[in-house]
């Protein structure tokens, strides 16, 4: 984007290296839209990939490739987007800012530093794979590491040593009693909230009774779920654990922690979205949730923007070996955005 398409573009340095672009677009008096949407990728070490993930292609209808999914097509179809509504600007009033940024991966370090520099705005569009549907609520992520301190010995002197694995498994056993608890509350869009063990790693070698052992666990918060809920739960876990292990040593690390949140559908955002998707796939929409934690907790909970989820592609193939999204739904996302934007901004709404 050039001069002539208005264009100011500024950087945020958040980490060394590390950068949010932001493009902002000043059609005049009018309301301010926020197009946010993430550039980092998935790590995909470790993955059994049928094709070299750094090397994009097309093929039968679908582009190939990190990223393609979650979130590079809804970033490609916002700026496709911006260029059109560029190209024949009449009847538009207002700001556009498309907030390109890092980090989201890692528990949205970009649109962290982002509002709290003081973004405003009257509404936002986050870019994620929601295969057009259109999303207002989400949950929350809280992952913590959990390790747990025994005793190293040789294995032949099993009960000399304090073995951190066997701590590792009584908690795992307590805390899937906690994914059966959550399963009797539901929210109305989003269902139960999850509890989770992710990871697991102990031990030295096969002969050593392992003094160190840790997990992850992933919280999935509902709204009106609050990370202190979920240490008190987990406090509770702990507490029952060392009444049947004497001299328990465990330490709780934060690794991750993002706040669910959620836009009424009354929201004017929300209602351009509706008639945007309508418009377009000729399908009425109702609101939905998004099953993945994402950026728009910090647009609604730190900037108080009314925001909502939506773009090309499916979670299912975020993350997940020979990651795709569908040309037809690029091209479909493209034409909402531009809808969003058209009736967002239009000079009647100022």
């Amino acid at each position: 984007f050039g001069e002539d398409a208005r264009a100011k573009v500024t950087t945020q340095e958040v980490e060394p290296g590390k950068h949010n672009c932001i493009l902002t677009f000043d059609f005049g008096a009018g309301k301010t839209l926020v197009f946010n949407t993430h550039m980092d990728v998935n790590n995909p070490s470790g993955q059994a990939w049928g094709f070299d993930p750094f090397v994009p292609f097309v093929k039968d209808g679908r582009l190939y490739g990190l990223g393609a999914c979650d979130a590079k097509g809804s970033l490609a179809s916002m700026l496709d987007a911006i260029e059109k509504v560029l190209d024949s600007p009449e009847g538009i009033c207002g700001k556009l800012i498309l907030t390109a940024v890092m980090g989201e991966e890692a528990g949205g370090l970009g649109s962290l530093y982002l509002c709290n520099a003081g973004l405003q705005a009257d509404g936002a569009v986050v870019g994620e794979p929601t295969e057009l549907a259109l999303c207002t609520t989400h949950k929350g992520t809280y992952m913590r590491k959990v390790s747990f301190h025994g005793k190293a010995v040789h294995s032949a002197r099993s009960r000399m040593g304090v073995n951190a694995i066997d701590h590792a498994v009584l908690f795992c056993e307590k805390y899937m009693k906690l994914q059966e608890e959550l399963g009797n509350h539901r929210h109305p869009i989003l269902g139960c909230a999850d509890a989770s063990v992710t990871l697991v790693s102990g031990g030295t070698r096969q002969n050593t009774i392992p003094e160190n052992c840790w997990i992850m666990i992933d919280r999935r918060l509902l709204p009106g779920e609050t990370h202190q809920k979920a240490d008190q739960e987990l406090d509770a876990i702990l507490s029952e654990l060392r009444k049947e292990i004497c001299g328990l040593n465990v330490t709780v690390e934060t690794i991750v922690a993002t706040v669910p949140s959620e836009t009424a559908p009354s929201e004017r955002i929300v209602q351009c979205a509706q008639s945007a998707i309508a418009a377009v796939t000729g399908e009425e929409v109702q609101p939905t949730g998004f099953c993945g934690g994402c950026d728009m907790s910090k647009l609604v909970n730190i900037s108080h923007i009314p925001t909502v989820i939506f773009g090309p592609g499916s979670m299912e193939n975020a993350h997940a070996p020979d990651e795709f999204v569908d040309l037809g739904q690029l091209e479909a996302a493209e034409k909402v955005y531009e809808r969003m934007i058209r009736e967002f901004l239009r000079a009647a709404n100022v």
